[in-house]
Parts: structure tokens; sequence; C-alpha cells
């Protein structure tokens, strides 16, 4: 079973408890929160199965779209740019300073 096909299983069980929770007809407090809850559940997991299908379409070919990704890649090439160095791995790069931020605290302090 696939990961999209495991993912719609949990859908479909999901939809047949919020079907079975709106016949009870009960709308105590509690009842209702678990039942927006549950809705909110269903919502993720419809966004995370189209998520799947298009992921699965467009992954060949091209360079990572999340930030998450972005980032596992940058640390990747760090790694491997300094694997023999002691230093621990950033991908952070200091922004440059512009002509107004010469008065600033922190800027002084790294021209010591």
């Amino acid at each position: 079973m696939t990961k999209t096909e495991q993912l719609m299983q949990e859908r479909d069980d999901l939809k047949a408890k919020l079907a079975n929770a709106g016949e009870a007809g009960d709308s105590s407090e509690r009842e209702t929160s678990d039942r927006k809850m549950m809705e909110q559940e269903l919502l993720a997991l419809e966004q995370r199965i189209g998520r799947e299908e298009t992921g699965k379409s467009d992954a060949v070919g091209k360079k990572p779209g999340s930030l998450t990704e972005k980032m596992d890649r940058k640390l990747d090439a760090a790694l491997k740019d300094s694997f023999p160095g002691s230093d621990p791995v950033s991908f952070i790069v200091a922004a440059p300073v512009k002509q107004g931020d010469e008065t600033l605290t922190e800027v002084k302090a790294g021209k010591r």
C-alpha cells in the first residue's frame, strides 16, 4: 500500500467517524469540540493527499521547494565542503554592512 493510499484510508475512516458523530445528535461542549478537531484533521489529511499526488507528478527534475528541503540541501552542501574540519556546520552568511549601519553597536564590535 502506497503512502497516498494509506492517507486516503485514514481520510475515509475519519469521514466515517464524523458521520457517526453527526448521527449521534449529542451536542455537549466536548463532543462539539471533538467534532471540530476531527474536521480539522480531515482537512489536513486532504491537504497531505493533495501534496502527495502533486509531488509525484513534478518531483522528477525539479529543485526542492519547501524551506525545510532548501535548508537540508544547504546543510548537506556545507557538510560536504567542510568534511575534514572540526567546526560545526553552518550555512548562514553574514549580510553586507550598508552605509548607514556603521553606527550600530554590533557593527562596531565586529570591526575590533
